[in-house]
């Protein structure tokens, strides 16, 4: 028996695909070209943010004001649970190296981060299980500076529920950056604000083609696999 359709969408899942791909491709151009200038202009234009891009300690005080107790209890619950497997999925690995053949090597390499970049999406809804699952495993696996990227909403900056957990995860810099622009930021160090809170070696340690002597990195989304710096 054939299927009648009564009523059937126009659009499906990869409509304007190719739209949406040339539309980021050109921001990602323009941001490489233009860097922190380009990264605010965009949040200017989509979030109608008009504060600082770098999260102050006040407003993060603030915002942690505004959060109801029993959601605080519930992101401390949610947290240590998080936190606690990721302590004994580190505690699980080690390196190794093994001789399959004469002459032929393979193993494994823990390559340690010195710092991560972590996305939270916080457009229409306020994304908190993102903050908790990047931010808390990168401090665990030990990075030394863990950033944050997370639009501005409507109503004015982060959510403060959102800053709240950030903080409480141990996120060192906070920024008010959402989309192709936060993404970017954190990718290519574009911003110089980035360069001179969380690193004190030459800036090319943060640029998309990571120095290897320096073993730095910045990463776009954090998991326990990235161990402690040596």
């Amino acid at each position: 028996m054939a299927v009648k359709y009564l009523k059937k969408a126009e659009k499906t899942a990869a409509t304007g695909e190719d739209d949406v791909r040339a539309i980021v491709a050109d921001m990602l151009k323009d941001i490489e070209q233009g860097g922190e200038e380009t990264c605010i202009a965009y949040t200017r234009k989509f979030d109608n943010w008009q504060g600082d891009i770098v999260v102050s300690q006040e407003d993060i005080d603030a915002a942690a004001a505004k959060v109801p107790e029993q959601l605080k209890k519930d992101i401390q619950f949610a947290y240590e649970r998080v936190r606690d497997f990721a302590k004994a999925q580190l505690a699980s690995m080690s390196e190794f190296e093994t001789e399959l053949s004469p002459g032929l090597f393979a193993g494994q390499r823990l390559i340690p981060m010195q710092a991560a970049g972590c996305y939270v999406p916080g457009g229409r809804y306020s994304h908190i299980a993102s903050a908790i699952m990047s931010v808390t495993t990168a401090k665990v696996a030990g990075v030394d500076h863990v950033i944050a990227c997370s639009p501005p909403g409507r109503e004015g900056g982060i959510h403060p529920a959102i800053l709240y957990t950030l903080r409480l995860c141990g996120a060192d810099t906070i920024l008010n950056l959402g989309g192709v622009q936060g993404i970017a930021a954190m990718h290519s160090a574009s911003l110089p604000v980035i360069r001179q809170i969380s690193w004190s070696a030459p800036a090319t340690s943060l640029s998309r083609k990571p120095n290897a002597s320096s073993m730095a990195a910045l990463v776009l989304i954090c998991s326990p696999a990235l161990l402690k710096s040596w």
